[in-house]
């Protein structure tokens, strides 16, 4: 499958734009139209504050023409030029599409190419009858699909998308992504040498473990790049060549010698008692209460009374954040595991939240121990923000939240899918390499994820929508997290858009998942594949079978989710 552009700028100096891709490639397209350029048929425009809308990748602003929305595609952007017509002029004449409507004033108001703008509504109107045979008087909502994508033609020779063709230019620049990860993972700040041609370029990974992508601008150079062992010394740990598709390597190196960081500490106050240190702790898999008083030296009765949320002693939940308070013990070398779904025979447990008091109610900050969380830390992201919403609509969750917009996207959550732009968000918050993408296949194209044929605790479980009638697949789907399984081998994912909220979900992963209506046409969604960001794949080669866990009672004791699952979760 060809990458997806994700996201592009317009250059109004060189009339050049770059569209980036989701492997890392870049197309730079000049000469055309701004139609033509922008993959933008119907010319169509961003909000006042330039906003991109309607799916759109970017804004480009042209020297005496306004700004226009950027398309990852012409088919897409034709599409939205659709969509539009029936959105919004479906009711009027093919006159009064163009021309507007009056407002109380007798003003022409809304349309679509308004005198106003330096435009001819009736002889647009008539050009487009000419080509269609349809008269100007035609009510859109009389004209069939089929025939209104010949009003789109006849639209797009108007708008001069195809003027200029001779101009036409395009040139895809690949590019490599490299990433620097301990195996499990990424290492940010770590310095490089990357040496093109007799060329060297200083550089350091961000906090994604990343070096900047390096551009393919010499076809067939190689390319050397060398980072510091633990003595100093500089080796050779990649050497590759400039080749014309782009490409993505994880050193997993482990010859660094790395420092951490401490958290912010706390000014010492007097105690009159033996200090009592609080530590953060993510419940994992296999523990019990008993176990985690053990590890910390305090009691059950103690860690109840911390976290008056473990009403039994006998139920907690993976995916908890319990306050221990208690004297520890010297805390290990090994990172801590990370909150996962229990293998274990114990009983499905009760939430916890993260307590924030102050100790013994002085109002002073708690100085939180922070955990090394190398198993999957994007989960404790998705688990937070599922028992922050609780199970609430994507009505209410939009009113003060908007996933698309947190991962530097556009759209409404009621209007435009979000499961992607969840899971990216996610991803980004545990500072680990995500897509600022909004398509629920993103992983299938991304040179930032690895396939995996096993389902491990975090993976990314993509899924993919057929129409029925054909079999074909229509380029959607959904993409969640996997967290455990059911009774019934159904992989409990939790996501967002599923149902309209946060919550665990069932999903199969033979034959058909779920069946709904996409615009009034019937599909069947079914499992594609599992991913896991490529920082982590030895993480996933060393994984135990997924734990079994009642849907239901995780959504409710672990997300006060109070809705039982469906059999078909819409996910849009």
């Amino acid at each position: 499958m060809a990458a997806r552009f994700v996201s592009a700028k317009y250059d109004v100096k060189t009339f050049t734009v770059d569209y980036a891709s989701s492997d890392g490639t870049h197309l730079l397209r000049t000469g055309g139209t701004v139609a033509w350029r922008f993959n933008n048929p119907g010319n169509l425009r961003p909000t006042d504050n330039l906003k991109p809308i309607m799916g759109a990748i970017g804004v480009g602003t042209t020297e005496g023409n306004g700004s226009f929305l950027i398309f990852a595609s012409y088919e897409e952007g034709r599409a939205q030029k659709k969509a539009l017509l029936r959105r919004k002029y479906n009711n009027r004449t093919i006159y009064t599409m163009l021309a507007g409507v009056p407002d109380k004033k007798g003003k022409l108001i809304e349309g679509y190419a308004p005198a106003e703008d330096n435009n001819d509504p009736q002889a647009y109107a008539q050009e487009i009858s000419d080509h269609t045979g349809l008269p100007t008087t035609t009510k859109l909502s009389d004209i069939s699909d089929a025939k209104l994508e010949s009003v789109l033609d006849a639209m797009e020779n108007k708008e001069g998308f195809h003027g200029r063709k001779k101009t036409r230019k395009e040139k895809l620049i690949p590019t490599t992504t490299v990433t620097i990860s301990d195996g499990a993972l990424p290492k940010p700040d770590v310095p490089a040498r990357v040496q093109i041609g007799d060329k060297t370029y200083e550089q350091k990974t961000d906090k994604h473990g990343q070096l900047p992508r390096i551009a393919h601008t010499e076809p067939g150079a190689t390319v050397k790049v060398h980072v510091p062992n633990n003595k100093g010394e500089w080796i050779e740990a990649l050497v590759f060549a400039m080749n014309p598709t782009s490409a993505a390597f994880v050193l997993f190196h482990d010859l660094l010698a790395y420092t951490g960081t401490s958290a912010p500490k706390v000014a010492p106050r007097p105690e009159p008692e033996a200090k009592r240190t609080p530590i953060r702790h993510v419940v994992a898999r296999k523990e019990t209460l008993g176990r985690i008083a053990d590890k910390f030296e305090t009691t059950i009765a103690e860690i109840q009374k911390d976290n008056p949320e473990i009403k039994d002693p006998g139920k907690i939940y993976v995916g908890q954040v319990i306050g221990i308070y208690g004297p520890v013990k010297p805390m290990p070398s090994a990172p801590q595991p990370p909150a996962r779904p229990s293998a274990s025979k114990e009983k499905p447990a009760a939430t916890a939240t993260e307590t924030t008091r102050s100790k013994k109610g002085e109002g002073a900050p708690i100085a939180v121990v922070p955990v090394n969380q190398k198993e999957a830390p994007w989960m404790v992201s998705a688990i937070a923000e599922a028992k922050t919403w609780a199970g609430k609509k994507e009505s209410v969750i939009t009113k003060t939240s908007n996933y698309h917009k947190k991962i530097g996207g556009a759209g409404n959550m009621n209007s435009t899918p979000w499961c992607a732009s969840f899971v990216n968000f996610c991803l980004k918050e545990s500072n680990t390499p995500f897509e600022a993408s909004q398509s629920s296949q993103f992983p299938t194209s991304s040179k930032k994820f690895v396939k995996i044929t096993k389902p491990v605790y975090g993976a990314l479980m993509v899924m993919r929508n057929y129409v029925k009638a054909t079999g074909k697949f229509d380029g959607t789907g959904h993409v969640t997290f996997v967290y455990a399984k059911d009774k019934n081998e159904k992989i409990a994912a939790l996501g967002g858009n599923q149902n309209d909220s946060i919550k665990l979900s069932g999903y199969a992963t033979s034959g058909v998942a779920s069946e709904f209506m996409l615009h009034g046409v019937k599909m069947e969604q079914r499992f594609h594949a599992f991913y896991i960001p490529a920082t982590y794949v030895e993480y996933a080669k060393n994984q135990e079978d997924l734990a079994i866990v009642d849907i239901d009672t995780a959504n409710k004791a672990l997300l006060k989710v109070e809705v039982a699952s469906a059999a078909n979760e819409g996910t849009h």
